[in-house]
């Protein structure tokens, strides 16, 4: 059989079950398992498929996945990420635009422990929308911020996205975690100036309103006791493996028990907070573990069968420069983030997508964070981003798509103005992994 037409029944197959509501992880499950049986020989391909399943997931890189998600539960559960965020409400003041710029902080701190676009956009929708809405913010500046943060969520460690990212390209999980700090301060800054400036030309949208006095002493004592040790977790994870002091693994291991005692510490650790933290950690964990146990299966299956050799090849010999087609794979990217969440297209594309990116000789860990902004930003961008029915569904009756279209525009061109500068400048992506002396 032909690689393009094997590869169009694997393809054709795994968006009709999709697109009928199936889980991903199901999804791709089923398929492997017709495509296991009709190419790999029967009862024994399927044999093969269940013996593979072990080795998928016994691997030393996915460790850190548990760790950062129960981190993140604790803290979240704790009420500790956003005593974090009231810190810094009280240091923005009566700055213009200040609910706008405290979604956007909250969406980076949120964003960062649960590495969801989804899940940050209903939390910060469910908690923000009505006050910005009730003290008079546009439209605009309620909706665009709580949608456009979103794209942070898998480049600012810690977060489990990165990690399953790097398992399904193969890539090194310490790199790729430290090389997405810039860039992901980068993008946040962005939002930040968009939304000083524009609140400088239309001040009508964000208007200017008391807020209780607060001290620089009575600041300064909120951040040391609730800003600073929440800091110093987030160190225990990046820093050490800056420092070379631990690998990935053993820094979420370390800033998981940083939690632990944090929240022990400020006594807010009870039975109810690590039974909600551990169920959260199970959850996710199991979904995370099914979907890498399929999405390896799915991409020995194309090998074995040709496809991705097929597709490989068929890239490489089109008379086309390199960077073009680079282009053209974050343009698919985007395409798919309008249907599908950032998970299924990673499983979908990066099986065909890496071998080409390893055949042109460019970094993948610089390939990988291009990828994930892509993939973070086709989820909010107009008509079909998936981001934008979370928003329809957690914001107001009056609020139409209409408005939700026109408010994440702005943000969609930011994601891919830092899109065009990472392609122009790679250095933003390599310059902290060369610091720290990664190769």
């Amino acid at each position: 059989m032909e690689w393009w037409v094997s590869l169009s029944l694997f393809f054709g197959g795994m968006v009709l079950l999709l697109l009928t509501g199936l889980p991903i992880a199901f999804a791709f499950l089923v398929v492997n398992m017709v495509a296991a049986y009709f190419f790999l020989g029967g009862i024994p391909g399927l044999i093969g498929v269940v013996t593979g399943v072990f080795t998928s997931i016994t691997t030393f890189t996915l460790l850190p996945v548990p760790f950062f998600v129960l981190m993140g539960s604790l803290i979240f559960h704790t009420g500790l990420g956003l005593n974090a965020v009231n810190v810094l409400d009280k240091w923005l003041g009566k700055v213009r635009g200040r609910l706008s710029i405290l979604a956007i902080l909250m969406g980076v701190i949120i964003g960062a422990l649960s590495g969801s676009t989804i899940a940050t956009c209903a939390l910060l929708g469910t908690i923000l929308l009505p006050e910005m809405l009730r003290r008079g913010y546009s439209r605009r500046m309620s909706l665009g911020p709580i949608m456009g943060v979103g794209t942070v969520d898998a480049l600012i460690p810690p977060n489990a996205l990165t990690v399953v990212f790097a398992s399904l390209a193969k890539i090194d999980v310490g790199q790729l975690l430290i090389a997405g700090i810039l860039p992901g301060l980068i993008l946040s800054g962005l939002y930040i100036v968009y939304v000083l400036v524009w609140c400088s030309f239309r001040p009508e949208e964000a208007p200017v309103y008391d807020v209780p006095r607060v001290s620089t002493k009575e600041k300064t004592i909120a951040t040391l006791q609730y800003l600073l040790p929440l800091g110093l977790i987030v160190f225990m994870v990046i820093g050490f493996i800056f420092l070379g002091v631990a690998t990935p693994t053993e820094a979420a291991a370390t800033g998981t028990l940083a939690s632990f005692l944090l929240a022990l510490v400020y006594k807010r650790f009870t039975w109810e907070v690590l039974k909600k933290s551990v169920n959260d950690t199970i959850k996710v964990t199991v979904m995370i573990f099914m979907i890498i146990i399929v999405s390896n299966t799915y991409g020995e299956i194309l090998a074995f069968t040709g496809s991705a050799a097929g597709m490989t090849n068929f890239i490489i010999d089109l008379a086309i420069p390199p960077i073009v087609i680079v282009i053209a794979m974050v343009i698919t990217a985007l395409l798919l983030g309008f249907f599908m969440e950032t998970v299924a297209i990673m499983m979908i594309t990066l099986p065909i997508f890496m071998p080409v990116i390893h055949t042109f000789g460019y970094n993948p860990i610089w390939y990988g964070i291009v990828m994930l902004i892509a993939l973070e930003t086709g989820l909010i961008t107009p008509p079909f981003g998936v981001t934008l029915f979370v928003m329809k569904g957690v914001a107001p009756s009056e609020i139409t798509l209409s408005d939700i279209w026109r408010a994440v525009i702005p943000f969609v061109m930011i994601g891919l103005l830092c899109i065009a500068l990472v392609l122009v400048m790679p250095f933003l992506v390599t310059i902290v992994p060369d610091l720290m002396g990664m190769k």
